[in-house]
């Protein structure tokens, strides 16, 4: 089996030296190379990484129905191709090349979240589970027939970096079981139900500020999901601060609470009132400086009786 991968980010990067362990890669498109860190310097892609070490062609088409790069795609002879997170709808005239077509790993149960970041809303909204899927592409986005899928049910502590850490091993074996089955003939697609499908967009600046009108259990999710990128965020004084941890409060509440507005409960305890319950802050970082605890936050920063959170910083 030759298999010809389409991937960019670190997932794509876990699932390609997965697969290289079991079947022959033949090439791999991703992202071009891009400057990165404070000192902006050209850095490649973490699927191009991997490819480099084990000696796999690499790919930047800047068009994906460029005639050159199909007809280079139909020189590598490949049996099927592999999308995990490549950024690109693929055409076509790409995903029918292979005789076993092309199938794409996706985070989610589909048909629900289709589209971006579906590890992240999925926690965002509450969900009780999620999983991965294997699908074959059609020229929708994410709304192939399922080859495959494998259920993670989540707890209401999971944070989106530690769903991924499951997702990744997960999903990475699910494609080899998949290309597997595809490979014996035995493979027996269904057609996802769109009554039943979802999209979820990509998460942005807006997405990760705190509404502290919410219910407090809507934003320990949305902290949940947006760890540990980006990190959701509130405007405390004139700066502002990541929210890292949180967890509403179980106890019986020491007041009414009012949303942004904090209270030290306990003289080490940091809550914040939302639009239903309180809040507590476990872990929260200061622009440009160190994560820290609540005592530390509230030692450092001398909170008065009016002091409270808000979506942004004060005159921002």
């Amino acid at each position: 089996m030759r298999i010809g991968f389409f991937g960019t980010p670190g997932i794509a990067a876990y699932a390609l030296e997965h697969l290289t362990t079991h079947f022959d890669i033949a090439f791999l498109v991703t992202g071009d190379d891009k400057p990165a860190g404070r000192d902006l310097q050209i850095t490649c892609s973490p699927a191009k990484e991997v490819a480099r070490a084990h000696g796999i062609a690499v790919l930047h088409p800047k068009s994906l129905r460029d005639e050159s790069f199909i007809a280079a795609l139909k020189s590598f002879n490949a049996d099927i191709f592999v999308v995990v997170a490549y950024g690109r709808l693929i055409p076509r005239e790409v995903f029918t090349l292979p005789r076993l077509g092309t199938i794409n790993l996706h985070p989610s149960l589909l048909p629900r979240y289709r589209g971006a970041a579906p590890v992240e809303w999925a926690i965002m909204h509450g969900e009780p589970r999620t999983g991965v899927t294997v699908q074959l592409i059609n020229e929708r986005l994410d709304a192939g027939d399922i080859v495959m899928q494998r259920e993670i049910p989540l707890t209401d502590s999971i944070t989106a970096g530690e769903l991924y850490e499951i997702v990744l091993p997960t999903g990475s074996h699910l494609l080899v079981e998949s290309i597997r089955l595809l490979e014996s003939g035995r493979a027996a697609p269904v057609v996802q139900d769109e009554a039943q499908a979802s999209y979820c967009g990509k998460i942005d600046r807006e997405t990760a500020r705190i509404d502290w009108t919410m219910p407090a259990v809507q934003i320990n999710n949305l902290v949940r999901g947006l760890n540990p990128k980006p990190g959701a965020m509130t405007g405390f004084r004139d700066m502002l601060f990541k929210i890292w941890k949180t967890a509403p409060l179980a106890e019986e509440a020491p007041c009414a609470p009012a949303p942004g507005v904090l209270f030290v409960h306990r003289k080490k305890r940091l809550l914040v009132g939302t639009g239903s319950g309180f809040l507590e802050v476990l872990s929260l970082q200061p622009e440009r400086k160190k994560a820290m605890d609540a005592a530390s936050f509230i030692n450092g920063y001398r909170l008065t009786a009016d002091a409270r959170f808000g979506s942004r910083p004060s005159g921002a």
